[in-house]
């Protein structure tokens, strides 16, 4: 799909996942959508799963913006209090459109929790209070980050179903969460490139993305070595730490 076809489903007010690889114009259409819907006198809510992400494209986090903060589930207290709070009351009330990027590292609890507040500020029962939800993101990408304890257990159910000779499940992706289901957004994945135009770097990368490294693509890897003493001078280095 092409940015200005992902434009045109934006414009009518579906909800949207729009994905794609790195490099397809994700940030340059939701850019694009923002522009339009200023233009028709409409702000947009523009949130991110991370602070990093945030800064990137001029938001804030999901947390934040909803008022759930660290919190990692709601019950009826939780959810009065942050319904009765007059400033995030108005910010949610006044919302038509929410984007939200880098929805491959938002857990399956924060986008339900999300959608809790939303209906119950909006007093609707539609998904996300009848907001148009924006999903940004590539799940190829980094997923949700768990607390380690959680991972261990997590760990240990699968190691306890694969002996049992039953699949493991991980349903920690926002995907697996009820309302996304419920939302039932278009997807729109952005097939052009514009980061890069060497058509073999570009296989390499969706093959490594993708989990399907060829020989082929191996061998292009290992014709760009060159061992260390015969390393170009000024040559960028890479580093893993800071």
């Amino acid at each position: 799909m092409t940015q200005s076809q992902a434009l045109n489903i934006l414009k009518t007010g579906a909800n949207v996942f729009l994905t794609g690889e790195p490099g397809a114009g994700k940030t340059h259409t939701i850019n694009n959508f923002v522009n339009y819907l200023r233009a028709c006198e409409v702000e947009p809510a523009i949130t991110a799963s991370t602070g990093i992400a945030a800064t990137h494209i001029g938001g804030m986090t999901i947390h934040s913006w909803s008022g759930i903060g660290i919190k990692t589930k709601l019950d009826k207290y939780d959810l009065d209090k942050i319904a009765s709070s007059e400033y995030i009351s108005k910010r949610v009330r006044r919302t038509r459109v929410l984007i939200i990027d880098e929805i491959s590292m938002l857990s399956t609890n924060m986008l339900e929790m999300v959608d809790m507040v939303c209906r119950e500020i909006k007093q609707s029962n539609e998904p996300f209070g009848g907001i148009q939800i924006i999903l940004v993101g590539d799940f190829f990408q980094l997923p949700p980050i768990m607390k380690k304890e959680d991972a261990e257990m997590k760990e240990k159910q699968n190691s306890l179903m694969a002996k049992a000779g039953l699949p493991s499940k991980d349903n920690r992706f926002a995907y697996h969460a009820g309302a996304w289901e419920r939302a039932r957004p278009v997807v729109c994945y952005l097939t052009e490139q514009y980061r890069q135009d060497d058509a073999d770097f570009l296989s390499v990368l969706s093959g490594i993305r993708a989990n399907s490294v060829s020989p082929a693509h191996r061998n292009h890897i290992t014709a760009r070595h060159i061992r260390t003493n015969k390393a170009p001078e000024k040559i960028t280095k890479l580093f893993s730490h800071n």
